[in-house]
């Protein structure tokens, strides 16, 4: 094993070493500081989350009117659980505390699988290991999940141990990084509509095979409810359009940027579905990794709910970008786009005072980049195999090209 001392590292855009590892450092330190704001929001998202853990397993959790009555008699800001039921099992935990212990110990849980995303990042998309974490700290949107209480960076880690089975060939691995994906759907989703395009039959077998046991679990959270997707559907019915109203200043997709403009929703929606069918055939015909990450993208782009925190989804395709499997974007533009992008990502604190979240323009963009393959590398052929792997070797020399 070689041991390579900081300056040898390839780095895979033309910025200085000393440059990218200060940039990197300052990024980083400056995404997990800000967490020590929290308590002085209210600890932000936690505590409705810290509510699900509670009332988990009881009728309390499901029906919004007796959820926002407990929540109410407990002091907290009273709010729908807009998840599938099960979900809820994951913040049990952290309810067994109380709310401020239980923030702390969710946001070492984030920042640990921040961690956990840049190194498996790293390995899919062939960067060196710590360039893969610097730029998983520096994202600023990774760190948002335990800003905020979230927990996107969940939906990250399982994103990417998806393509990371896809790029080996662990179809199985790929199946249960989608079905664990499954709970928060939107998220999901998109993966789903890949898998079947691609016609990877076993890994959508395994996902699908996670679906009932989400249900069991949801109905165990709701107390015994077998027809909650009807509760919930009927939950979400008042929760959706408000939510995104009032969020609208922190959405990262464009029908809700649009929606929250007044914009009616016919032409947004008409707008998504073009998108989407624009995507389709470079989703069919690119190498699998790399394909999630741009599907993943897309979906945010066109999802009815996406926020800030949401934007940690990006960081594969920003890992594609860099362009260490001999794809990504050429030099100049990947320089000056990933610069900008992580120069201007911090500013989703403060996109409520501004009016508009800079993420919304990186998801924009980057996915319209993708989409039409626009400066793209033409090392990689096209018809890749399914697997998309290449050996080691072949990633250190694309590594080095890259960093020259």
């Amino acid at each position: 094993m070689t041991i390579h001392r900081l300056a040898d590292i390839p780095i895979p855009i033309r910025l200085p070493r000393r440059w990218f590892w200060l940039l990197g450092i300052v990024f980083g330190v400056f995404s997990v500081g800000v967490i020590a704001g929290a308590p002085f929001y209210s600890y932000v998202d936690f505590p409705q989350f810290w509510a699900a853990g509670r009332t988990v397993g009881t009728p309390d959790l499901l029906d919004p009117v007796r959820h926002m009555a407990w929540e109410a008699a407990n002091g907290i800001r009273g709010d729908h659980f807009p998840y599938p039921p099960g979900t809820a099992w994951l913040f049990w935990p952290f309810a067994q505390t109380s709310i401020a212990a239980g923030f702390w110990l969710h946001a070492a849980v984030m920042t640990s699988l921040v961690g956990v995303a840049g190194v498996l990042g790293a390995r899919t998309f062939g960067l060196d290991r710590r360039v893969g974490l610097i730029a998983a700290f520096a994202w600023a949107p990774c760190m948002a999940s335990a800003v905020t209480g979230q927990n996107s960076v969940l939906g990250l880690v399982l994103a990417l141990v998806t393509m990371e089975g896809l790029r080996s060939g662990r179809k199985d691995l790929a199946g249960l990084g989608v079905g664990l994906l499954l709970y928060k759907p939107q998220l999901a989703l998109p993966l789903v509509g890949l898998l079947l395009l691609r016609r990877q039959w076993r890994s959508l077998l395994v996902a699908a095979a996670m679906a009932p046991v989400w249900y069991l679990l949801a109905v165990a959270a709701t107390g015994g409810d077998w027809l909650w997707p009807g509760a919930l559907v009927s939950s979400l019915n008042g929760y959706v359009a408000p939510n995104t109203a009032w969020n609208a200043v922190r959405t990262l997709s464009m029908p809700g940027v649009l929606m929250g403009w007044g914009v009616p929703a016919l032409p947004v929606w008409t707008l998504a579905g073009a998108i989407v069918i624009a995507a389709i055939p470079v989703v069919l015909r690119r190498p699998l990794p790399e394909a999630a990450a741009g599907a993943v993208v897309v979906g945010l782009l066109v999802s009815p709910h996406a926020l800030n925190y949401d934007g940690a989804l990006v960081l594969p395709l920003i890992m594609w970008a860099c362009g260490a499997t001999a794809a990504g974007i050429a030099e100049p533009w990947r320089t000056r786009l990933l610069l900008g992008a992580y120069l201007i990502a911090p500013e989703y604190i403060f996109s409520e005072s501004v009016g508009l979240s800079s993420l919304a323009l990186v998801v924009v963009v980057g996915a319209l980049i993708w989409i039409s393959g626009w400066r793209r590398i033409g090392g990689q052929s096209s018809g890749a195999g399914e697997d998309a792997g290449e050996d080691e070797s072949t990633r250190i020399r694309a590594t080095d090209a890259a960093s020259t």
